[in-house]
Parts: C-alpha cells; structure tokens; sequence
C-alpha cells in the first residue's frame, strides 16, 4: 500500500461513516503512524507503508470509522504551542480555551500563586507556567485516572506544578491570587457529536442548566480566592449572564470577556 492508496482508501472510509474533514484526518493518521510530516507524505505518495504500518493504519481508520475521536487514536493535542498526552479520561482541550490562559497571563499578579480547579489532561495550568514561570501553580482533579494523565504531561514538560487530588476545593487549604477553571457545564440533556460522547461525562454534564458544579465551586471559592484575586473561567455564551450573576453574589465583577471565557475580578477588602 503507497501513501497515495492509503490516503484514498481512507478518506473514503471516513466519508462512508459520515465524518466531516476526513482528508485532515487521514493525513494525521499518516503523520502518526510513519513519523513523517504531511509535506513529506504528500510529495511522496508512491512510497509505501510497511506492513506494520499499513495494519496500524488500517486499525486505526476502522476505529475512526466508529467515531472514535482522532486524539484517542493519536494520545496527542497541540494546547497553547504544547503538546499533550491525551486519553478517553480527560477532556480533549479546545482551542477555545486557550483564551483562558491568555488572560491569565496577562492579569494575575507578579510572583502570584494560582490554581487550576479540574485539570483533567494539565493543560491550563502546563500552559500558564510555561509562560509565567514566575508562578506558583497548583492544579487539582477528582479522579485516579485524569490525575494520571496530568500528572504525565507534568513530568514530560518538567514543570513545577503542585498536582492534588481533590473534589473541587475540598482537600486545598491555602488562598490563591488567582483560579482557573473549566468546570462541566453542558445541560444532562444535551444533545453531543458521536465523538464528544465518548469523553468522561463527569469532565461534561453539569445538571439541568449545566451550571450545577459551577455553584457548588463558586460557593468554597470565597474560603480560597485572596481580596482583589482573579478568576478565569469557561462556559457557553447564553450561560454567561447566569454566571456572572452567581460570581456578583461573592464579590467577583466581570474584568473581560469572550465568546466562551470569562475573566472576573474579585473586590479588594474596603471596598463597597
């Protein structure tokens, strides 16, 4: 089988089950499995698989075919310039968020200490230490198999990021100058792409108006957010006024905003 045969023969799979995009798919399937890049495949097309190759790529489109998404076949997500590890037990990071840690690079205090509550695969937290190494960051998650996960990245970016185990902030102690989080927050009844249903659902669903772990968070955050502290966070646009009422109840008042992100700020002590 050359390049150019598995690259047809796989983008006609794909189409047959439906998926959108499938030449992109198909290329990083090639990508993956020769460790060669797409400019070189695509100038290449006659060369030819091994016979490895050539089974791995054929499982792989098979389980494609199924909608199982692209990064549980690849374990690996560009995040912010980084490359992840990434399984069925964390969140897939979107590009989206990426905005998050934008802001935080931009707001949260020289020196300042920050948490990410809900890591899942490390992303913000990876992400925000890269670029301000001048933080101390902490980053929690509820489960044995997402801790696994973060903790992975961590060790393969070699950063110093304090990893603990933890339902929200039920085992942190200490204050922050600033929070990140990307909590769940799709409705229980909310209709997913075959794809999306296959990522851990306690990352996803968030109860009738998805905004149910975001009150349970909101509510411990006034024991662990410093006076005049921060916090970026993410949910979808029509939920947005419902949030920022919730975060107005502990003080927190709307510094910036964006299609999916929230940054707010939270009154400094004296203040009305």
């Amino acid at each position: 089988m050359t390049f150019g045969d598995a690259q047809k023969s796989g983008e006609l799979a794909l189409k047959g089950a439906g998926i959108d995009g499938g030449r992109l798919d198909v290329l990083l399937l090639l990508e993956h499995v020769t460790s060669r890049d797409r400019t070189s495949i695509l100038a290449h097309l006659e060369d030819e698989l091994t016979a490895e190759q050539k089974q791995q790529f054929s499982k792989f489109i098979i389980k494609r075919a199924k909608r199982i998404p692209l990064v549980h076949l690849t374990n690996t997500r560009e995040f912010y310039g980084i490359d992840l590890y990434i399984n069925n037990n964390v969140l897939t990071p979107r590009v989206e968020t990426e905005k998050m840690v934008e802001l935080a690079i931009k707001h949260v205090p020289q020196d300042g200490k920050l948490i990410d509550i809900g890591t899942g695969s490390g992303a913000i937290a990876i992400a925000i230490k890269t670029h301000r190494p001048d933080l101390e960051v902490w980053a929690t998650e509820v489960t044995d198999e997402a801790m696994a996960v973060a903790r992975k990245n961590i060790e393969n970016t070699k950063l110093e990021i304090k990893l603990v185990k933890s339902d929200l902030f039920g085992e942190i102690v200490v204050k922050f100058d600033a929070v990140a989080t990307n909590l769940p927050y799709l409705q229980d009844d909310a209709d997913l792409m075959p794809e999306v249903q296959k990522e851990p659902a306690v990352a996803l669903f968030g109860g009738g108006d998805g905004l149910d772990t975001y009150r349970r968070f909101l509510k411990d955050l006034q024991e662990h957010l410093s006076p005049g502290g921060y916090l970026f966070t993410e949910c979808d646009p029509w939920q947005q006024e419902d949030l920022k009422a919730e975060a107005a109840n502990i003080g927190l008042q709307p510094i910036e905003e964006d299609y999916f992100i929230l940054a707010f700020k939270r009154q400094a002590l004296g203040r009305a």
